[in-house]
């Protein structure tokens, strides 16, 4: 599960938000053999350490 920052609650109106998320990040991830400059951009492996 994703632990948020310390200091920080988790509200419940947030919580589509981070389906949303998750799902735009599985679409990307799916993507990349397709588009390969999406493996380029500093961005994507960020974001992957974030919801690991």
């Amino acid at each position: 599960m994703i632990k948020p920052p310390k200091g920080i609650e988790f509200h419940r109106e947030f919580a589509p938000d981070m389906k949303r998320m998750v799902h735009a990040l599985e679409i990307l991830l799916k993507s990349k053999p397709a588009e390969p400059k999406e493996v380029t951009q500093p961005e994507q492996p960020v974001t992957k350490e974030e919801t690991a």
